[in-house]
């Protein structure tokens, strides 16, 4: 009978060390992101990719960190209908790209390329700085996508 308290002795000091590090854990993230920036980040806005059909343009475009993202436009009458994007980065690239899809949605190809790295970073509010560079990603590669929509539709 010793032997079996020892061990939930045991068991239990070690759930109580995964808890106390989660609790760390925790911590630390809600000093880096916002509440708002999370939630993007475990439920994103807008990714995964538009039917085949429905894409006017699509571009990848990979940042000097390694990350890349692909953004697919479905463009009608100069007005962004619907967007998509993926990336085969982190985690705060991932919520840069949904931010920036989320801004961009709907918006005329006019008011999309007037979108800044900066106005995606103060609408997610708390972001880790030394990963702002995913905005600056995000952003850049939209714009060039929808430089090269224009492109390839003689607009531009």
């Amino acid at each position: 009978m010793k032997n079996k308290e020892k061990k939930n002795e045991s068991f239990q000091e070690f759930d109580d060390f995964v808890k106390d590090l989660q609790t760390v854990i925790d911590n630390k993230v809600y000093e880096d992101f916002s509440t708002y920036a999370l939630e993007l980040g475990k439920n994103p806005y807008k990714y995964g990719k538009l039917p085949p059909n429905e894409i006017s343009v699509q571009k990848n475009w990979r940042g000097s960190c390694g990350d890349s993202i692909t953004y697919q436009l479905k463009i009608e009458n100069g007005i962004i209908q619907d967007i998509r994007y993926e990336t085969d980065g982190c985690t705060t690239s991932s919520i840069a790209g949904s931010q920036t899809a989320k801004m961009a949605d709907k918006k005329t190809i006019k008011e999309a390329l007037q979108l800044t790295d900066k106005q995606v970073l103060e609408a997610l509010g708390k972001f880790p700085e030394d990963s702002n560079h995913c905005a600056t990603l995000s952003v850049t590669t939209l714009h060039l996508t929808i430089k090269d929509y224009l492109k390839s539709n003689k607009i531009l």
